[in-house]
């Protein structure tokens, strides 16, 4: 493949890492917000990762994610329409406060994350995968790494 002389590079690195991470995260409860038209408070938890465009390069996305969350959304304001730049695919459950999506911005970056609106309903260990979103501001040793 020839690249391009005037091509930029970026490197993935754990400062890239970490901001992926938070924005991961971020991006997660603005969509829970779009769909459950609230902040989610402290006693909810929020779970999220990234991917890029080379992580599905050999498979794609995989079809189990697509179809867990059937639902469809992007951004739209009077005649402008986001879904060339970002969409998502999405499932809730209103009464459970349960919320998943996977998104794509751009076309180059992914990402899936899921909320709970009251961590007492997760059957799972807590760990450092699901968080407070208040420790969103904080510097979280979940977010140093790829998961």
């Amino acid at each position: 493949m020839n690249v391009p002389e005037d091509a930029g590079l970026a490197t993935i690195g754990p400062l890239t890492i970490k901001q992926l991470n938070i924005f991961s995260h971020k991006a997660a409860l603005c969509l829970y917000f779009q769909q459950f038209k609230q902040p989610l408070s402290n006693e909810g938890r929020v779970s999220a990762l990234w991917r890029s465009k080379e992580d599905f390069s050999k498979d794609g996305v995989p079809a189990t994610i697509l179809e867990i969350m059937p639902k469809y959304g992007t951004l739209i304001q009077g005649k402008w329409n986001s879904a060339e730049t970002f969409e998502y695919r999405f499932d809730l459950n209103d009464k459970e406060g349960l919320f998943g999506c996977f998104a794509r911005f751009r076309t180059g970056l992914f990402v899936m994350g899921f909320v709970v609106r009251n961590a007492d309903m997760l059957t799972v260990e807590l760990g450092t995968d699901w968080i407070k979103p208040n420790e969103l501001f904080l510097d979280h040793p979940h977010f140093s790494k790829k998961n």
